[in-house]
């Protein structure tokens, strides 16, 4: 019996020093994660209970070389749903359907679907936005964003480019100096709780978006809008498909005007010119079409010099001494070199004239003998 009595204790003894030692390691450890890993776990009961809605950052503005802003940004909205939030969904319907004129099946299975949040449409004008946030909708967002303007409209669109409906660069300088034109998105934290209901009290926290860089460019609008006056001057008289015209700074090389019509409304990028027959046309096609339309002859097609290469010879003879400006000339209309007659393009010839007057004339003689 006494064997038994002291057997009994040191099981006790045992279990209760046992469970001591279970007690002390589950203690430790609701110590360990309470105060040493507590911001940890704040910052994980933060993130499941904090909803993310994104604020576009302001694109880069560009301006020409006299400080003209030819790409701007217009204020738009983007309208959102949260499915947990909407206590009249019906109302909801109605509003949106109404105000930004889309399909009340389509307003209605994003507004009954079950997500964290749901766009409705983007790119709304902020008037039509401020008009959808005085109504109060319960689980309806309107954020503010923002979207790419040409000021210009069709001036300079193929060096310009445009923007996606994500605002970021499609072709062109926009997409050329996308990385920083395009700036840092924000963002909207708002808290809510296990059913997804932003909590009143809690407020909202934002993260500042930081807008992009602005570009400045060597084009000079003036003279692009003169050089682009030209162009369609030409292509009506001579019954072209397309002009080209690239004015350049003799100086240092700089770009002040690069034309290419015809050329494309950049407020409307997507649309097809109006002659364009375009019934039945495949997606592929039309992509092709568009693919045409923007595409920048000056800088993607290659073409034989040409005359164009007698401003390299006439800048060689001068600066070597070869030939003056005063120098005298005749063009009789051809020359003979050795057994072969080169015409001049003028069959007739120039006659007498001076290097000056040679170059106006573009005279395919006397640069012949000023290379000889």
């Amino acid at each position: 019996m006494v064997k038994n009595k002291t057997y009994n204790r040191k099981k006790i003894v045992t279990i209760f020093f046992a469970c001591l030692i279970i007690f002390t390691i589950l203690a430790g450890r609701l110590v360990y994660l309470m105060v040493f890993q507590s911001d940890h776990y704040t910052e994980k009961a933060k993130e499941l209970h904090e909803r993310e809605r994104s604020i576009k950052a302001a694109r880069g503005r560009i301006l020409d070389v006299n400080g003209t802003v030819i790409a701007d940004n217009k204020t738009v909205c983007t309208i959102s749903v949260i499915h947990n939030q909407i206590k009249d969904p019906d109302r909801i319907v109605e509003v949106l359907c109404k105000e930004l004129d889309l399909s009340e099946d389509y307003v209605r299975r994003r507004v009954e679907k079950y997500s964290s949040i749901e766009r409705i449409k983007s790119n709304v004008d902020k008037e039509i936005g401020d008009a959808i946030r005085a109504y109060n909708l319960e689980g309806v967002k309107v954020d503010e964003d923002y979207k790419r303007y040409y000021p210009y409209d069709s001036l300079a669109s193929k060096v310009l480019g445009f923007t996606g409906g994500d605002n970021q660069g499609i072709i062109g300088l926009e997409v050329k100096y996308e990385e920083y034109l395009k700036g840092e998105d924000g963002m909207i934290l708002t808290i809510t709780d296990a059913k997804g209901v932003e909590l009143d009290a809690a407020g909202e926290e934002r993260v500042e978006p930081v807008a992009g860089n602005d570009l400045y460019l060597s084009l000079d609008m003036n003279i692009q809008s003169y050089a682009t006056q030209l162009a369609k001057q030409v292509m009506e008289t001579k019954q072209a498909d397309r002009v080209s015209i690239i004015v350049m700074n003799p100086q240092n090389g700089e770009l002040m005007a690069m034309v290419d019509v015809p050329e494309f409304n950049l407020n409307q990028p997507y649309t097809l010119p109006e002659e364009t027959d375009t019934a039945g046309l495949s997606e592929e096609k039309k992509q092709e079409l568009l693919n045409g339309m923007w595409r920048n002859g000056c800088i993607s097609d290659t073409y034989e010099p040409g005359s164009t290469f007698k401003i390299v010879t006439a800048a060689a003879g001068l600066e070597g001494g070869v030939v003056t400006t005063e120098d005298q000339f005749s063009c009789p209309g051809f020359i003979m070199v050795e057994d072969r007659r080169i015409r001049c393009h003028k069959i007739s010839g120039h006659g007498a004239e001076n290097f000056i007057q040679a170059t106006m004339n573009s005279c395919n003689l006397v640069f012949m003998e000023l290379q000889s």
